[in-house]
């Protein structure tokens, strides 16, 4: 795989992908803030910003891959010759069904999160943290501008120019707070994303959180996910806390109990504050359920390409019929096939199981199994992957939790 620069070794790409990914970061956790600029620089076309933001973390990962890709192993050569069959494969079938506009935005869509884990990949340790740094300033501006629309109302918001439809929403009579971002289910899933980061930072050993501002956002992040009643944003903390707690290896029947305890307390405290703020309703969630099933009995054995469901069936150059999935699961069968979806499933399944077993010698194993069960859990009630600031947070965290500590080597840092 691509490895990081070694720390002080910082050369003028690395400054490059850094602060590249700094203006991908601030897009993605603030694109109602910028949509101002975008009205300024723009006429009004708000989707020039996140256009731009894909336009850049694409230029990045091509830039990290032509630069370093020869040293990449020849079976990491045999994947990317695979994956770049079965994107070519279907994309040529999304065109034939729905035209190549709403393709290319599907299969945007769908390498973003990629391309951000290439970069990411290739940046050193520091440059890891001071990109965790700067998210943490965002979870808590979110939070400022989360409690100022409360304390505003949403009928004043409307009157400002926000979207009755999109920007402030009503769910179950409740409403949904956006922050910064464009939707609460967006900010839900940020906050969802940077508090599970940092829980399972508590819980590797010799990654515990040690900056006054990680504390800080992690109380933003709360705060947060409360005022979006996201429930997606709660599952993803819930289902990664709860792997983190029972998957790893243990010969401690104590301890596992323990884990069970804290795994289950945490679920009830979650729900529980969801009844007291009004947003208990599982209305929308078996609304969700009959979609489903509706969509599962209409699917061709190779799907109906790359774009044909999620935010890309719902884009302003989408050509067909919007597709309601919120299942990125689903939305993967939708697009490549039910089997496709089958083995998606199975290889998550997998990929748990083999880091529980390593995580008997490798304790440090503990964050991915945190971030890989709590994406796998979102995934099922929401297009999870499909949300840049999400996949972005968890993909810092991952590598943070991995890659050697930059303070380790001096302890004036410590």
């Amino acid at each position: 795989m691509i490895t990081a620069q070694p720390q002080g070794t910082m050369s003028r790409w690395d400054r490059v992908d850094e602060y590249g990914l700094l203006f991908v970061l601030v897009a993605s956790t603030a694109p109602l803030a910028l949509s101002g600029l975008s009205w300024l620089l723009f006429g009004g076309r708000s989707w020039v910003i996140n256009l731009a933001a894909a336009v850049v973390t694409c230029a990045l990962a091509a830039g990290v891959v032509l630069r370093r890709g020869g040293d990449l192993p020849v079976r990491w050569v045999a994947v990317g010759a695979v994956a770049t069959g079965v994107a070519v494969t279907w994309s040529v079938i999304g065109i034939a069904h729905h035209g190549a506009a709403q393709t290319v935005t599907g299969l945007r869509l769908i390498l973003i999160p990629v391309a951000l884990a290439v970069v990411v990949a290739a940046l050193a340790p520091d440059a890891v943290q001071r990109l965790l740094t700067a998210l943490s300033w965002m979870v808590v501006a979110n939070a400022v501008a989360g409690v100022a629309q409360v304390l505003i109302g949403p009928a004043t918001l409307v009157e400002w120019g926000f979207s009755p439809h999109h920007n402030v929403r009503y769910i179950d009579g409740v409403f949904r707070v956006p922050g910064l971002t464009e939707f609460n289910a967006e900010l839900g899933l940020l906050a969802g994303a940077y508090l599970l980061g940092y829980v399972a930072c508590w819980l590797t050993p010799k990654r515990r959180p040690r900056s006054v501002l990680w504390h800080v956002a992690a109380t933003a992040a709360v705060l947060c996910l409360v005022l979006s009643t996201s429930r997606s944003g709660a599952l993803l903390v819930v289902a990664g806390v709860t792997g983190a707690l029972l998957l790893p290896y243990s010969r401690s029947r104590g301890r596992r109990l323990l884990a069970v305890a804290i795994a289950g307390s945490i679920a009830v405290g979650v729900a529980a504050t969801f009844v007291m703020i009004g947003a208990g309703g599982t209305a929308s969630l078996f609304e969700r359920f009959g979609v489903w099933g509706d969509l599962l009995a209409t699917v061709p054995l190779a799907g109906d390409g790359i774009g044909a469901a999620g935010g890309a069936s719902y884009s302003r150059v989408a050509s067909s019929p919007p597709r309601f999935v919120d299942n990125y699961f689903l939305n993967v069968g939708l697009q490549f096939g039910p089997v496709v979806m089958v083995l998606l499933l199975a290889a998550t399944v997998y990929a748990l199981v083999r880091l529980a077993r390593a995580s008997a010698d490798r304790p440090e194993l503990v964050l991915p199994i945190a971030l890989l069960s709590g994406l796998a859990g979102a995934s099922l009630t929401v297009d999870t992957w499909e949300f840049a600031s999400t996949m972005l947070t968890l993909i810092l965290f991952g590598y943070h939790g991995l890659r050697p500590d930059p303070t380790a080597s001096d302890p004036a840092r410590r």
